[in-house]
């Protein structure tokens, strides 16, 4: 039979491959289906190095957070695993870099751990690699360098297991979107540069990194995600291609979106004069309606953006956020949720005292405001001195620290209270507790 994996392989080296459409149904058997159906483990040796990428991108330290939608179900990586052990295949590593710094997230082994893949690794001799604990290789794209995870670039074969969800920097988050977890955190930074160009990293991780095959988790989509915050549903959704950007155009097309319309698929399609249409892509007899269920993408801003329309509600006036932009890394990224929260539970019906809060790196100071927050050191580096700032308060961190946040909006005259906050994570942590479909034994062996 004949190979069709190389590390070598590049995916300006690919020919189109069809995607294939499952609906789930029961484990192995569903992944075992939709893998024979675009035949993604042809010609795999029982000696090949297969590495598995998820998408675990991050874990509260201090709250359990809902899994569903954020991070790749365990039990279809189980599923995974065990087709493998049934090809034969000896060496198996799964590799992750998850979101974790000073204030944010807590360690992959610990986020492996939490998720059941110790039992993976003792049960199957699954080997589980921290990549942010290993080598990576400076990759040369022509205009820049990015730092890519050696093990994942020397493996025989890479298989991508992202979750299909919406992401509000980059509209979805799937295949294309699921390989900047193997990049260390100085080049995911990078991505964010003040240009705003994270789409063009996204079309381009593919060009050094090309996965064999992608397998689209989608039994949980997620709506405004990609974080905790965002809305679970049930979707029931399999998607698999060995041509990464077919998976992500169908996978795009399930959630109901044009995928001719999300940036960083139409940049990496352009680049090999492709079409955006999932259409041509479908295997013979696949129906995206089978499994479409359209997810909503963003939360929506006032139309001079100084905040969130959901402030309208309550009528909060005085205070500028304007909307989070494709500057902003993770690490404040998940800070904007809670600090909309403790805004929204300090308001008690006067306006703020014409307070700014600014983040990421490409937000300039209106020259309206009495105060002006600046959160995180890349904001600060951006604005320390610009005109138009009466009175600076720093919050510095790369990302500060919740507590930090805090005290700069108490010191603006907002009285941020943290149990509110708690309160709301607890909340967001029960919020699917005995609903139908949704079990926690997903995220187990």
């Amino acid at each position: 039979m004949a190979r069709i994996f190389s590390s070598r392989k590049r995916m300006t080296d690919l020919k189109i491959q069809p995607a294939g459409i499952l609906r789930y149904e029961s484990s192995p058997g569903s992944l075992r289906a939709l893998v024979e159906k675009c035949g993604g483990l042809k010609g795999l040796g029982a000696g090949d190095r297969t590495f598995i990428k998820p998408n675990l991108v991050a874990l509260d330290e201090s709250f359990p957070i809902p899994l569903y939608g954020v991070v790749t179900t365990t039990r279809l990586v189980h599923d995974m695993v065990l087709l493998l052990k049934e090809h034969g295949v000896e060496s198996i590593t799964i590799g992750e870099g998850s979101v974790y710094g000073r204030n944010f997230g807590v360690p992959t082994a610990e986020v492996f751990e939490a998720l059941g893949y110790g039992e993976l690794a003792k049960r199957y001799g699954v080997r589980l690699l921290d990549l942010h604990r290993e080598p990576f290789s400076r990759e040369d794209f022509g205009d820049y360098t990015l730092e890519i995870s050696e093990p994942a670039l020397s493996a025989d074969v890479l298989i991508n297991m992202p979750v299909l969800k919406t992401h509000n920097q980059a509209v979805v988050s799937l295949g294309l979107k699921n390989l900047k977890g193997c990049l260390s955190m100085k080049s995911r930074k990078a991505c964010h540069a003040a240009d705003g160009g994270l789409d063009g990293y996204l079309a381009r991780f593919v060009e050094k990194l090309t996965p064999d095959l992608t397998v689209i988790d989608g039994i949980y989509g997620l709506e405004k995600g990609p974080f905790y915050t965002g809305t679970a549903v049930r979707m029931n959704a399999l998607i698999a291609s060995t041509d990464p950007l077919s998976a992500d155009l169908v996978g795009a097309a399930a959630a109901g979106f044009d995928p001719g319309a999300i940036p960083h698929l139409r940049l990496c399609a352009g680049r090999r004069a492709r079409s955006t249409d999932p259409e041509p892509v479908l295997r013979p007899g696949d129906d995206i309606d089978s499994v479409r269920k359209p997810l909503k993408w963003d939360n929506t801003w006032r139309a001079d953006d100084t905040g969130p329309r959901a402030w309208d509600r309550l009528g909060v006036q005085g205070i500028r956020l304007p909307k989070y932009d494709a500057t902003l890394c993770t690490g404040c990224s998940g800070l904007y949720s809670p600090i909309l929260v403790l805004i929204m539970a300090a308001y008690r019906g006067e306006p703020f005292n014409e307070i700014e809060i600014l983040t990421g790196k490409a937000a300039r100071p209106s020259g309206e405001a009495n105060k002006t927050l600046l959160v995180g050191n890349c904001m600060i580096k951006a604005n320390r001195h610009a005109p138009g700032i009466r009175e600076t308060v720093l919050v510095k961190g790369c990302p500060p620290g919740l507590d930090d946040v805090t005290d700069a909006l108490r010191s603006c005259g907002i009285e941020a209270d943290e149990s509110g906050l708690m309160a709301f994570r607890r909340n967001l942590a029960e919020r699917y507790k005995g609903k139908p479909g949704f079990d926690e034994t997903f995220y187990k062996v």
